[in-house]
């Protein structure tokens, strides 16, 4: 990867928790955690992720540390500047989530958001 690649690249903040979990998912050093943006919810647009292992000439590293890689699309990096991503293991929400502050509004559930 290019390093002006990673200068320009949108900053997240991804909590130890949400770490150790893509860590486990992407069991390789070959697969990183691909994140994106798609209308819907209440509020217009969700995040969704999964892991992947083939990047595209229009994704962009979101971060990057020692063990995990987190990628976006061109459009959805926009949408990614800023976001807090967390894991939780209870058992009325297993998951991430997903918290961008950059939000101006969000759905009382917090599965979806506008900017």
């Amino acid at each position: 990867m290019a390093t002006n690649e990673l200068a320009t690249a949108p900053m997240l903040n991804v909590s130890e928790r949400a770490l150790a979990e893509i860590g486990r998912m992407a069991d390789s050093a070959e697969k990183f955690l691909r994140l994106w943006v798609t209308e819907g919810g209440c509020a217009g647009m969700t995040y969704e992720a999964s892991i992947d292992e083939t990047e595209t000439p229009f994704d962009r590293c979101a971060f990057q540390s020692d063990s995990v890689r987190i990628v976006a699309d061109r459009n959805s990096a926009q949408h990614v500047d800023g976001l807090h991503i967390d894991y939780s293991d209870d058992l009325i929400s297993l998951g991430f989530r997903f918290s961008n502050p950059n939000a101006s509004k969000a759905c009382g559930c917090g599965a979806s958001f506008s900017l």
